[in-house]
């Protein structure tokens, strides 16, 4: 009996040894990595456990650390806290330009070997700023700079449909699988604003080029990830434009060919010429307008895509998957043939019909 007791009050102590209160932790919700002076630099967000007890307002600040060494970067930052650093709340990885062009696959290394982090935070590049200066871009409005940026990353999916958001086991199987590259959003700040601007692609580590939000929106609609993108045409100085809603874009290629097919539709925003889209006549020219417009947008994407070898679409893979040859960047040199239909749908025209009634 009284060994039994004996185990049970061990058992009780040992699990008060391990215990942490909260109150005790740093948490920590995004880190940021450069590379200076021959020096890895990483700067931490930490939410301020103090808080703001009048408001119940969550704030931030961050702690930088550098080193040689990457993991010794990480522990002088870490060093820096009065708390013990708690890794499992990171939701944002921020990668300045010194990092993704030369110095991926040592981030992409440390990383999956790392016990401290989860794998489900998002990464983003930051090529004009560096992330210890965007991780301190925080206001009353905005007082944890991690939450505003992933919350406007979100917001563009319902907007310009511009914005890609990658978690770090994304990038790391779509990096490290056969037939695939990665990319993911960049960041930067205009006039203190945190601003989307632009998409960083990837061939294998090799960091290629960013590129503009519009070719991250034709991204969006090719992956089928595309809520209501919207694209205009200008008639006499008058601007028709529609959203695109619904549909899908197919992509085949083979040694020969890039092939899109497949069939997009769309509502119409605007309509300044006052086009009287009940005549078929009129709404066929539109249809065909927009189906010319949405495709060669298409195909300069992919040609960019061709010059940079950066195979965001898994080109590469689908052929694999297809044929069973292993023929990675077979595609870069075919020809590009784009044929998607569009199609301006019904409830683009609901309200046309109404006010005449």
């Amino acid at each position: 009996m009284k060994k039994i007791i004996l185990l049970i009050l061990l058992l009780a102590l040992s699990g008060c040894y391990d215990y942490k209160e909260i109150n005790d932790l740093a948490i920590i919700t995004a880190i940021g990595i450069d590379y200076e002076d021959e020096e890895y630099k990483i700067t931490l967000e930490v939410l301020n456990d103090q808080g703001d007890k009048d408001s119940g307002m969550i704030k931030s600040y961050t702690k930088t650390g550098s080193d040689k060494s990457l993991a010794k970067a990480l522990e002088e930052a870490a060093d820096l806290l009065s708390n013990q650093a708690n890794y499992t709340h990171v939701k944002l990885m921020i990668l300045s330009d010194t990092i993704t062009d030369g110095r991926f696959s040592t981030i992409i290394d440390f990383f999956m070997r790392s016990t401290y982090f989860r794998e489900n935070f998002y990464v983003i590049s930051s090529m004009n700023v560096e992330p210890e200066k965007i991780l301190k871009n925080t206001t009353d409005n905005e007082p944890v700079a991690s939450t505003s940026i992933i919350n406007l990353l979100e917001s563009l999916n319902y907007s310009s449909n511009s914005g890609v958001l990658k978690t770090f086991d994304q990038v790391v199987e779509e990096t490290l699988a056969f037939g695939k590259d990665t990319c993911f959003s960049n960041i930067t700040l205009d006039d203190e604003e945190f601003k989307i601007d632009g998409l960083s692609i990837f061939d294998n580590y090799e960091y290629k080029d960013t590129i503009s939000n519009d070719y991250a929106t034709i991204y969006n609609i090719l992956t089928n990830n595309f809520y209501r993108p919207i694209y205009s045409k200008v008639y006499d100085n008058l601007y028709f434009s529609i959203a695109i809603t619904e549909g899908k874009a197919k992509i085949d290629a083979d040694t020969k060919t890039i092939k899109l097919s497949g069939t997009l539709t769309g509502k119409i925003m605007d309509n300044e010429p006052n086009y009287d889209i009940r005549n078929l006549d009129v709404l066929d020219n539109l249809n065909s307008d927009f189906k010319s417009l949405i495709n060669e947008k298409f195909k300069s994407f992919i040609e960019v895509l061709q010059e940079n070898k950066s195979d965001i679409l898994f080109l590469g893979e689908s052929y694999y998957q297809s044929t069973r040859e292993k023929s990675e960047n077979f595609w870069i040199h075919t020809d590009i043939d784009s044929d998607v239909n569009f199609y301006i749908n019904k409830k683009g025209l609901i309200y046309e019909v109404q006010d005449e009634n």
